[in-house]
């Protein structure tokens, strides 16, 4: 098995032990409700494309159901002001794990060779956009004082052409590197996600710290030889 291999494995499980199945399930289940919402009134739009409103109706929709969830003591949804000011989002702590959500669009025009290049790039846009504190951080998320990890909750719905975005076409949890634009440590679906808890009863907790240091180990690697994930 090779590093990237394991601290796939290893990521997988520090997530689940830090997200509660019941919570991922709860955040799954708000998303969804927020994108029927979020359909429902885009159905009085009857002359103005969806590509306009569409994308901001489904991001702020999401962003309000998020924060609507309850606190325990073990989760925690706050409205996070990005930095620079200007725009607000919900920011999810669960133990050492901090999430963050961005709805995207599939482009089923994109030619299969180039998906993962365009896609990856779509999705460090947006990301750019709605959080422009991730890209413009003082001290990096894999910097020495940092003791959470940021995951990205990406849900995902049809191309705007489409007349039904009442429900999403899956949701990826991915985790960036420390330099977002460069690539992911992990992009794994929220359904093969769940399978993961089933398989951690009885393994010994994953220490942050040296998860850590094997993500930084394989950015190194990577620079190194010039490419990313």
């Amino acid at each position: 098995m090779s590093q990237k291999e394991t601290n796939r494995d290893e990521l997988c499980r520090f997530i689940c032990q830090q997200l509660p199945r019941h919570h991922l399930n709860q955040l799954l289940e708000s998303i969804e409700v927020a994108f029927q919402n979020s359909n429902s009134h885009l159905k009085t739009f009857k002359h103005v494309p969806l590509a306009g409103p569409g994308p901001q109706l489904h991001h702020y929709t999401v962003q309000e159901a998020l924060l609507g969830l309850q606190n325990d003591e073990s989760f925690d949804v706050s409205n996070y002001p990005t930095k620079p000011v200007g725009g607000h989002f919900a920011l999810i702590s669960a133990g050492s794990l901090r999430i963050t959500t961005s709805v995207m669009t599939i482009d089923k025009t994109q030619p299969n060779s180039a998906k993962h290049r365009r896609e990856f790039s779509a999705i460090n846009e947006r990301l750019e956009n709605q959080h422009p504190d991730l890209f413009q951080l003082v001290t990096p998320p894999l910097g020495p004082n940092d003791d959470s990890l940021h995951a990205l909750l990406l849900p995902y719905t049809a191309k705007w052409s489409e007349s039904d975005h009442s429900s999403t076409l899956g949701v990826v949890l991915a985790v960036p590197y420390s330099d977002p634009s460069n690539g992911f440590h992990l992009r794994i679906s929220t359904d093969e996600l769940l399978q993961y808890y089933d398989e951690i009863d009885g393994l010994g907790d994953v220490a942050y710290p040296k998860l850590r240091a094997s993500m930084r180990r394989d950015e190194e690697r990577d620079q190194n030889e010039g490419g990313s994930e």
